[in-house]
């Protein structure tokens, strides 16, 4: 053992399941980003235990387990209120399209266990008395600040290819430098990425768009090209590889990842279609997908504005179309980049909208039923296009938004129409 290290309390409170293990002549570490993070004295989230026991003999131990993932050796235990994964001691063999291994073999062995895993500093672990046992230096690498794979880099991109996008996120996570021989590695194999699952894709590079450094990750991203090598192409990934990193810099003063996605996207000068070819093919759920489309609808709205309109007319009609909260982003993107040809109105936008009394139809003191009675009328389409011509009266502040004043409004434009 190299170095002691006291154990956070997420650790403690796994304490008697390692113990219990090691009392049944098992040995049993705690593994993987537990370790890591307590040896940079950061926050753990959770924690993971690696034993040389099988898990017949893990689930015999504990009265209380869940099957988790038994062709891997995995069991979660359920013991004193919380849940601890439990792997047994393995080697991968024969890996499947550079994506996952084939043959998992139980060992008895810690050093082996440790040797299939990506990197140094998530190889490393840690016994029960906080003692590091660190076989490829990883704490070494901690503190030089460098991401470097465990063992032979082209073997281990070779395995799995999304070890790749792993290293950069990790490299940005921490602002560590990539070792020149692992950098060397990923870029003879970025090419292997399009075996990966762009569910995986995404995942990694949500994980560093919604991280403490997007810049640093996008740019290493387009240092390396990765997402130009991926499974389905990404019709935004050639421009997003162009955008200056001055745009990347302080990319994390924008707190929500849906804001920092349009920002990218608006940076690059992605086209709407391209946009959402990309996302779609990024597999986005819906509804993150559909909230970063509609900021860039509002984009392309304002910048589509005629020099001679009125350009409140113009925003007021935007945010109603695209909703007050893709508004809000937009707005909160514009005043971020004061390249931005509109940074100068920020001010002004954000102060009409936050004028509008009315911003949806549910807001509107009318409703079709009333507003059909009140002009006698059966409701049909019209009674839709009129509530939001009257919606619009409202959110510029030229009507008030009450019952009497809308009807009474309806009214006059139903007489003049006819």
């Amino acid at each position: 053992m190299e170095a002691r290290f006291a154990l956070p309390n997420l650790m403690l409170q796994a304490l008697p399941v390692l113990e219990a293990l090691v009392q049944q002549g098992f040995e049993a570490v705690f593994v993987g980003g537990c370790v890591r993070d307590t040896a940079m004295g950061l926050p753990i989230k959770d924690v993971d235990i690696a034993t040389s026991a099988r898990p017949e003999q893990v689930m015999s131990i504990f009265p209380r387990c869940i099957p988790t993932g038994l062709q891997h050796g995995t069991v979660t235990v359920l013991q004193h209120g919380g849940s601890y994964e439990v792997t047994t001691f393995r080697t991968e063999s024969e890996y499947e399209k550079h994506r996952r291994p084939l043959q998992v073999e139980f060992i008895d062995r810690l050093d082996g266990d440790l040797l299939r895993r990506d990197l140094t500093i998530n190889a490393m672990a840690m016994n029960a008395e906080g003692e590091l046992y660190d076989p490829f230096r990883g704490l070494s690498d901690l503190k030089r600040k460098t991401v470097r794979c465990v063992g032979d880099a082209d073997a281990r991109f070779q395995e799995d290819a999304l070890r790749m996008l792993r290293t950069i996120r990790f490299a940005s996570q921490f602002e560590f430098t990539i070792a020149h021989s692992t950098w060397r590695a990923l870029i003879k194999h970025r090419g292997l990425l399009r075996h990966i699952a762009m569910e995986r894709v995404q995942a990694e590079l949500d994980r560093m768009i919604g991280g403490a450094h997007p810049g640093r990750a996008l740019q290493l991203l387009a240092a390396c090209k990765l997402l130009k090598n991926t499974g389905t192409v990404l019709p935004a990934a050639e421009k997003l590889d162009q955008v200056q990193s001055t745009h990347y810099c302080d990319l994390n003063k924008l707190d929500e990842p849906e804001t920092r996605y349009a920002a990218l996207l608006m940076a690059g000068g992605i086209t709407l279609r391209d946009a959402e070819e990309t996302l779609k093919a990024l597999r986005l759920p819906a509804r993150k997908m559909n909230a970063i489309l509609s900021v860039l609808s509002v984009q392309s709205a304002m910048n589509q504005q005629n020099r001679n309109a009125d350009l409140r007319h113009v925003w007021t009609s935007t945010v109603l179309q695209y909703g007050e909260e893709a508004s809000l982003r937009w707005l909160t993107i514009i005043a971020w980049d004061n390249k931005h040809s509109l940074h100068h109105l920020c001010n002004l936008f954000d102060k009409w909208l936050a004028g509008m009394t009315a911003i949806t139809l549910k807001q509107l003191k009318l409703n079709g039923k009333q507003l059909a009675e009140g002009l006698r009328m059966e409701p049909g389409a019209w009674t839709g296009q009129l509530l939001n011509r009257l919606l619009l009266e409202v959110a510029l502040d030229k009507l008030p938004n009450e019952k009497d004043a809308l009807l009474k409004q309806a009214q006059i434009w139903n007489i003049e129409d006819r």
